[in-house]
């Protein structure tokens, strides 16, 4: 029995079921379940603007190669919360070590956040942006992947860069 019990602790993170034999002394079958074990990689980076509207275009340059390359950003929503915050929603795509011609994969994210204006004329703020992404194509295909992304734009065009922080979950 102890056995048993270290297996199905050590395979705590597969979604098959399995069928373990009950060594209390009857003879029937109990069943469990056993998950995949999962591989996360956490990374940290920074995400400089490319090109502005209509398509704002950024480049992601992070400690992983898997979430390093041009991301498009799409914003579907934007409405105020108060007099100085505003909730953002849209979609995004990353090109990894590449751009949309070009590139290693492809991760599709969607993603939520709030800026909220540090000034009264609006010339600078803070963003913090929460994005999930599924890798679609290339060699981040299955992986997940979750993103924090944070602005404080003080009116110098060299605050206009986000640093992004995250983890990439693939399966073992």
């Amino acid at each position: 029995m102890l056995i048993v019990l270290t297996a199905a602790i050590f395979f705590t993170g597969c979604e098959k079921e399995a069928i373990l034999i009950d060594e209390s002394g009857q003879d029937g079958l109990k069943s469990a379940t056993i998950k995949a074990a999962k591989l996360h990689t956490k990374f940290e980076g920074v995400c400089n603007l490319v090109s502005p509207a209509p398509i704002n275009t950024w480049y992601d340059q992070a400690d992983d190669s898997r979430v390093t390359g041009t991301s498009e950003w799409f914003t579907e929503s934007a409405i105020p919360i108060d007099d100085i915050t505003v909730e953002l929603k849209g979609t995004s795509k990353l090109y990894v070590g590449g751009d949309s011609e070009k590139n290693d994969g492809i991760w599709e994210m969607s993603w939520h956040g709030t800026q909220t204006l540090t000034s009264q004329d609006g010339s600078s703020f803070n963003i913090v942006a929460h994005a999930v992404g599924v890798g679609t194509e290339g060699n981040v295909m299955g992986m997940t992947a979750r993103w924090k992304y944070s602005m404080h734009f003080n009116g110098n065009p060299e605050t206009l860069v986000y640093f992004t922080k995250g983890k990439i979950t693939e399966a073992k």
